[in-house]
Parts: C-alpha cells; structure tokens; sequence
C-alpha cells in the first residue's frame, strides 16, 4: 500500500479507504486504480479480514448448480455481489443438508461478509442472529429476510392460461415430497380449478432416480383410443414438464394440438434463448437486486438489532412457448 500511495500521490490512508470500499474522490479513485495496475497490487484478503473482522467474500448457498434457474440465479448473483466490490464463494449442496450444514460452519470459521442462501435444510441454530444473511424462497428464520416469488399465483395463472386456451381436463405432475413452494403451486392451481368448476387430477412420482418410469406408466394407463385423458398440464417444475412432454411426444400425442403443458420457472440455458416450454416465469433478476440489497443494508447497518420481518414477494408472469395454444 505504501507503494500504491506513492505512485498515485496519495496518502495511505487513502488508499486504505479505497481498497476497504470507503468514499474517496473520483479523481483520486483514478489515480489509485492506475497505480494498482501498474504495480499488479493485490491486496491481502486475508490480512484484510483478520483486521476488519470479516473478509469481502459472500457465501451464495444452492441447491444444484445442474439447472438453467439457479444457474441464471447465479449468474446474476455473481455480477451483482461484484458490483459492490464483493466475491462470491458458490456452494453447491445438491439438496444435502450436511453439506448445506458445513459450508454455514465454514462461512462461520472464515468470517465472510455474509451468507444468501436457498437452504433446504434447517440451518436456524447454526446462524448467529448478528450474520449478515438473506435467505431466498425458504425461510431460515424470521429475523432474517425472506425474498420468494409468488408461487401461489403462479399456479393460478397456470390454471387460468390452460383453461383460457381450451383445456378443460387438467392435471398436476411433480414428484414427491410435494412440500414448501411446490406446494403452494400446487394449491393456487387447484383453487382456481375449484373456484371454476374444472376437473382436475394429480400425479406425483416417487422420489426415486427412475422417477421418470412413473411417469411412463401414467401415461400409458391414461392413453385411450391413442388419445391422453388429458389435455392441459400443469408442473411445479420445467425439469419436469419437460420430461413429461417429451414421453407424449414418444407414444405420439401432439403437443400442443392433443395436450397442452405449462412448467415453472422458464429460466435460460443462453440468453438469447427463445422459450421452448410455456412456463412461469420468476422475476430472477430482481429477486438477486432486492437480496443483494437486503444483504448490503445489513453490512452497512451492524448495530441494528434483527426484529421480526416479513417475507418480500414478487410477482410472476407467464411465458408462452411452444407448448400453448
């Protein structure tokens, strides 16, 4: 830093402002950022934390990273935490609770900024009340923040888009356990399926690796005269509406003339990409603005004392496909 501070013409507390995100001038932050360049600074992270008491590192927990949502979820996380001068450590838990459990100890042990997460596991009594953290669909308690799309209405506006577009027969796929927010999908298509007086049935898979095989036999015991009983479906999930779409296909049930379907999420594999499956659109870059928000306001506000707070949710919006009508 001494160098830094001599090459830009700056002291060097200056340069210790700039370097642990404080308010220096423009000018200034020019100078210093050149003189970095020159001499190929790099700060001591390490030394950084030891000092400060926390690293600029946020641990961003995850499910799987093997999905086009939380990797959309991602990526944006990652170019929003940068912005702000943080790292992102990215945890992928593969739904384990241990793992989600001991990379909670970690971002402990390694006193990072903060922790976002989408634990599915129960991680209250590993979280100090005074961590910064903001959790994501699923609540860790309620003294953290809570951003969750509106799945209920998600499932709703399903229900409504299958029966606008003709569908009067209508069915809900997942897999089991059908618990937290595919449960509230669940619940908003069937409640207007009920308020409308539409019949509606549901299959749920066993969670198992061949789930898909349940899939297959429902399909075959539901095919009449090379005709689905079915003709609008409605998942929690794109993974698998998608599965389900690509079976019709396979016994040669014309999607979407015969069988219309609409999934959850209608995340991007590219950004370009144009929607394949109708599906329910959460809004991701917003919900990664308003927790990375949430997690800044909590960094920049260490005495205040947690209290009770109220989830934050978003609106949805449907995405039509190749799927509809």
């Amino acid at each position: 830093m001494n160098d830094v501070s001599r090459v830009a013409g700056v002291s060097r507390g200056t340069v210790s402002n700039y370097i642990n995100g404080r308010r220096v001038r423009p000018n200034t932050k020019l100078k210093i950022e050149n003189a970095i360049k020159t001499l190929n600074y790099v700060p001591n992270a390490t030394a950084r934390a030891l000092k400060t008491n926390r690293s600029n590192y946020v641990v961003w927990i995850i499910p799987t990273v093997n999905s086009p949502f939380f990797s959309e979820l991602s990526y944006h996380m990652q170019i929003a935490l940068d912005a702000l001068g943080y790292k992102m450590i990215l945890c992928n838990s593969n739904s384990q609770a241990s793992k989600e459990m001991a990379y909670i100890e970690m971002a402990k042990t390694q006193k990072v900024a903060g922790i976002i997460t989408m634990s599915y596991a129960d991680i209250s009594h590993l979280v100090s009340p005074d961590i910064p953290l903001v959790a994501i669909e699923n609540r860790v308690t309620q003294n953290f923040p809570l951003i969750i799309s509106d799945n209920y209405q998600g499932g709703f506006i399903a229900a409504e888009q299958l029966y606008q577009r003709g569908a009067r027969r209508l069915l809900f796929i997942s897999k089991t356990p059908v618990v937290g927010v595919s449960a509230l999908r669940e619940k908003g298509f069937k409640d207007f399926c009920q308020q409308n007086h539409i019949h509606y049935h549901r299959f749920i898979a066993s969670d198992s690796v061949q789930f898909i095989d349940d899939f297959e036999q429902f399909i075959n015991s539901n095919i009449t005269y090379k005709s689905f009983n079915y003709d609008g479906i409605f998942s929690d999930s794109d993974e698998y509406a998608s599965d389900f779409w690509h079976l019709l296909l396979q016994h040669h049930i014309a999607v979407p003339a015969d069988v219309q379907i609409i999934g959850f999420d209608a995340a991007k594999i590219y950004a370009r990409q144009q929607p394949m499956l109708s599906s329910i659109r959460q809004p991701i870059e917003k919900i990664v603005h308003i927790a990375v928000q949430q997690l800044q306001y909590q960094l920049s506000n260490p005495n205040t004392k947690a209290s009770l707070v109220k989830p934050i949710i978003l609106p949805v919006t449907f995405i039509e496909g190749m799927t509809t009508k």
